[in-house]
Formats: structure tokens, sequence, C-alpha cells
């Protein structure tokens, strides 16, 4: 009985640890609500570059725990923090298209490094990342790459 009782404990924590770690939040996002997490595929993290060349600006940065960075064009870059747009048990949507390519939405903040014009803290936006695995890259907004 007490084997039973503790491999049910077991299976309780580790559910509860399971759902903990994908924690889904609804945004109200540009009139519109989202449902996001921070739990994300590993084959949209890392930096982006202009047309794919190393440290050629402007870069996105998408870590793991979230946060980042996106540079416009000819400016410095904005803090951000990112979300990816998913159902309410946490699965991610993506749209997938007749190559087999697919497309994630993030949800963006922007924090500090922005403009009170362009870029505001605080302020929503919404960035897609297409998966080329064709191409062996991820891109984010047609110019900013990354390898697969």
């Amino acid at each position: 009985m007490k084997k039973i009782t503790l491999i049910l404990f077991n299976l309780l924590v580790i559910n509860f640890v399971s759902n903990a770690q994908n924690k889904v939040v609804r945004l109200e996002i540009m009139g519109k609500a989202y449902t996001v997490t921070k739990v994300f595929p590993e084959e949209i993290l890392g930096e982006y570059t202009y047309e794919g060349e190393p440290n050629k600006p402007p870069k996105v940065l998408l870590t793991k725990n979230g946060t980042g960075y996106f540079q416009p064009h000819d400016v410095k870059p904005v803090d951000i923090i990112f979300w990816i747009d998913c159902d309410e048990n946490g699965v991610w949507r993506k749209q997938t298209g007749a190559t087999g390519r697919y497309q994630y939405t993030l949800v963006i903040q922007y924090q500090d490094g922005g403009t009170t014009k362009n870029y505001e803290k605080g302020k929503y936006d919404l960035m897609g990342v297409m998966v080329l695995k064709d191409l062996g890259r991820a891109v984010i907004y047609g110019e900013r790459y990354k390898k697969l």
C-alpha cells in the first residue's frame, strides 16, 4: 500500500511540475485575446542576423527564458520579453505551408531601449518566425536568419 501511495504521489508531483513549466497566460494585444506560453521550440531560439551574415545588424535575439532584443534598422537594439502563441493547453499554434515550411507567432513586449514614438516600453507587438527546414534556417521579417 505504501508503494502505491508513493507512486501516486510521485505521478501527481510530476504532473504538477510539468504543468507549472508550461504555464499558459492570456494577453490582450491590439484588441485581440491571445493565449501564450514561455515554453519555446528550441529551433526558434538563438540570434538572427541580417541576411544570415555573422554579426551583421540589425539582429534579433530570442533566449530560452523569454527575453532578448529586437534591433530595427539603423537603431540600437530594444530589449524585449516574448511569448509564443498557443492553445489553452500550451500546444504551440503553427501555420503550415504546402512545402512543409511553418510559422510560429510570437507576442513581444518592448522593454528598455525603445523610443517613446517607436517601440515604446510596455507596448505589445506580434512577430512571425518562419521555419524553413528545407533551407536549414529560421527567418524573422524575411531578412534576419539563423541556422537550424
